[in-house]
């Protein structure tokens, strides 16, 4: 049987989003640099596979209910020397029922009572980072120095240029999934303004034939399907427009200037720290105001706007973290 050093517990897809996906992926590309043998445990195959998994293996697992995936992962453990776990709301109880065995944490949230060796939590927001209880020999790991971005982000932090005429091209993106079909709603009352527009669809969208045909007849929009190195993207944009997931913390380490728009008060809260820290602009919860969304595009058509977004955002991200968590972890074996 063949014999891992790095297990990924990770789930992804519908409101879970991409971004476990993405840090997962990084960490391990990292590890696999330093010849160390990875997989994905998933819940998914579908989900997992429309995600570009870069040849990593993977096992899907079979168990209904969350304890019963426990008890498999308990079993693949035989196999597997160490078990990072970057779920979005079972990390608690996996970390607890798994606790004689050595298991990472990847968090967003705190709050909970934690048995892992190290947890790693690069959320910007301090108050995410407060832990109910955890074991003496825990480790934490924490703030945006130990955020995990896409590794294309970082090589192509030279390339960014920012223009000194207004805003033109503007691309949208909200996540994986966008279940709240931001994508749509959003980019109606965007199409009939003199603007070049972009929008990425996730991996996981399900309405994608639908949109294309509902907005096929607009030549100032192009659309984009799960994008493998949406970076690239990025560069040639004068401003994006997006939810609060890793994708803002991407563009926060390139300074590509955003208007943010949360889901849900955890992604508010990181969306008003990012905005007071003085990278992007919090639009808050959609509500259909565009008038007050091109108000907000209009405020940033002045350049030095821009220009402060781009090293405010440069500072607070510098798209290390992977490194850093990679370090920490090749110690453990």
């Amino acid at each position: 049987m063949m014999k891992y050093d790095f297990g990924f517990r990770l789930d992804m897809g519908n409101k879970v989003g991409s971004g476990h996906f993405y840090r997962c992926l990084a960490i391990a590309q990292e590890l696999k640099k330093n010849n160390k043998k990875v997989i994905f445990i998933v819940n998914n195959k579908s989900n997992l596979l429309s995600h570009p998994i870069d040849k990593i293996p993977f096992i899907v697992l079979q168990g209904k209910t969350e304890n019963a995936k426990i008890i498999e992962c308990k079993y693949l453990l035989e196999t597997i020397k160490i078990l990072i776990i970057d779920l979005p709301n079972q990390n608690e109880i996996y970390s607890k029922q798994l606790k004689n065995y050595t298991t990472i944490l990847f968090d967003d949230l705190g709050r909970k009572a934690v048995c892992s060796k190290y947890v790693f939590n690069g959320q910007i927001v301090k108050s995410f980072h407060k832990y109910l209880k955890s074991e003496k020999t825990t480790s934490f790991y924490l703030g945006p120095k130990y955020l995990v971005i896409r590794n294309g982000f970082s090589k192509q932090k030279s390339k960014v240029n920012l223009k000194k005429s207004d805003i033109k091209k503007i691309l949208l993106t909200f996540g994986g999934g966008d279940y709240n079909n931001y994508s749509k709603k959003i980019l109606k009352g965007l199409l009939e303004k003199n603007f070049d527009l972009t929008i990425i669809l996730g991996p996981t969208y399900s309405n994608k034939n639908n949109f294309e045909n509902y907005f096929a007849k607009y030549p100032n929009l192009t659309i984009k399907f799960n994008v493998k190195n949406p970076e690239k993207l990025f560069l040639n944009q004068d401003l994006v427009i997006c939810s609060v997931g890793i994708t803002v913390y991407e563009l926060a380490s390139l300074g590509i200037p955003s208007i943010m728009i949360p889901f849900n008060e955890n992604q508010m809260q990181v969306a008003n720290k990012l905005s007071k820290s003085g990278y992007g602009k919090n639009y808050g919860y959609w509500d259909g105001n565009f008038d007050k969304l091109t108000s907000i595009i209009s405020i940033l058509n002045n350049y030095d706007q821009r220009k402060k977004m781009y090293k405010n955002g440069r500072s607070i991200i510098d798209g290390k973290g992977v490194q850093r968590i990679t370090k920490k972890l090749l110690k453990l074996l």
